[in-house]
């Protein structure tokens, strides 16, 4: 089972994953977030106050169609949020 190049889940839900070359990421928004190198045309890359954050990796939730929501938790995609089932905080 392949895990993402930028949170280290693993991947069971292989409809949601992106491919660049040798790298696998769970879900566009990790793919997004390791494309972003805080430099460019954009000041304030990834830092965007207002957006939805994955309750498991943190990362910005930029391509909200594999977005998932358990309770008042939104998470980048079904991987994370299945890494956080059965777990309690």
């Amino acid at each position: 089972m392949a895990r993402c190049a930028h949170c280290d889940v693993f991947i069971s839900d292989p409809t949601t994953q992106v491919v660049h070359g040798d790298m696998t990421f769970c879900c566009p928004n990790c793919s997004e977030a390791m494309e972003q190198h805080g430099s460019g045309s954009d000041p304030r890359p990834l830092s965007d106050k207002g957006a939805l954050r994955c309750a498991h990796c943190d990362v910005p939730i930029v391509d909200e169609a594999t977005m998932v929501s358990r309770g008042d938790d939104a998470f980048c995609c079904a991987n994370c949020a299945s890494a956080t089932a059965g777990v309690s905080g």
